[in-house]
């Protein structure tokens, strides 16, 4: 069973949660748009050295598609004969964003993920219900809040509204399955890395391109974790409070990546290699000389 910590500052903390996600539409542009720009500056630098997959585009309509796809060099044998695979690549812009959000509700027997209907959210509830989100939330907020006996919380009374804040406080929730469920996801989407900004490149425990071989790090093993938050937020100036959960950063590798693909050196050793591995892949085969 998850570990669960008090987190205090979950109720009147002034921190962003998913509903202010899409009550906001200019904070939350500000920062969907540094990941954006992130994703498509990769995305641009690549392309322009003929390693992505022709069709392919970053933030496409395809809630199930990878942030990023790359023709990279299959290190895993000799280079005269090792070939080049496509690699499909989850990207975030650093460890401080979440890596999944979502409001609760409760429906009389157990908790349930909601949200927006479009297709990312719809995708992002599929990797927390993978995680099991809905039943770890009742191991820790039991039975029905008052708040959802009513159509919004501004008709929940003052009394049962302060028993819905006692009752069911903002924790953190840790287990070390987290991780290894959020990789079995993507893996699912046979998306086998992520390129973390400032940290590098990590593959999900396995490592299809051999990219080990060139300085990428498995995820496993390098301490690294993930802990889920479930909230309470409320508002005091206007008497309204929700619930929702995230899925974050726990701890930080204990060894960075020695594979970044926003640095330079590495993204013309990938290009190098690339050149002379990828006979299946004109943009690339074309540039020899």
């Amino acid at each position: 069973m998850a570990r669960v910590v008090a987190d205090p500052a979950g109720v009147y903390g002034s921190d962003p949660d998913y509903e202010d996600w899409l009550k906001q539409p200019f904070d939350k542009a500000l920062v969907k748009n540094k990941g954006t720009a992130y994703e498509g500056a990769l995305f641009s630098n690549y392309r322009d050295l003929g390693m992505t997959p022709v069709g392919f585009t970053p933030a496409g309509s395809d809630a199930t598609a990878a942030d990023l796809e790359l023709w990279l060099p299959n290190y895993t044998g000799p280079k005269s004969t090792n070939g080049c695979k496509k690699a499909k690549i989850e990207v975030k812009l650093d460890f401080n964003v979440d890596f999944g959000q979502s409001s609760l509700k409760h429906d009389g027997g157990r908790w349930q993920l909601t949200g927006a209907q479009d297709a990312a959210s719809i995708e992002m509830r599929r990797l927390l219900n993978k995680m099991n989100v809905p039943t770890e939330v009742g191991k820790v907020w039991k039975g029905q809040p008052n708040l959802f006996k009513y159509n919004n919380s501004s008709q929940v009374p003052g009394n049962e509204k302060q028993a819905d804040l006692q009752n069911y406080p903002s924790s953190y929730l840790f287990d070390d399955s987290y991780l290894r469920t959020f990789a079995s996801y993507y893996k699912e989407k046979r998306v086998y890395y992520i390129q973390i900004g400032g940290a590098g490149l990590y593959y999900l425990g396995e490592d299809p391109n051999g990219l080990k071989y060139v300085g990428a790090k498995n995820i496993f093993g390098i301490n690294a974790s993930m802990k889920l938050r479930v909230r309470t937020k409320g508002s005091a100036s206007k008497g309204t409070y929700r619930f929702s959960t995230a899925l974050l950063i726990d701890r930080l590798p204990s060894i960075t990546s020695a594979l970044h693909l926003d640095r330079k050196s590495d993204m013309n050793m990938l290009h190098g290699d690339a050149i002379w591995a990828c006979n299946n892949v004109p943009s690339l085969k074309n540039q020899r000389v």
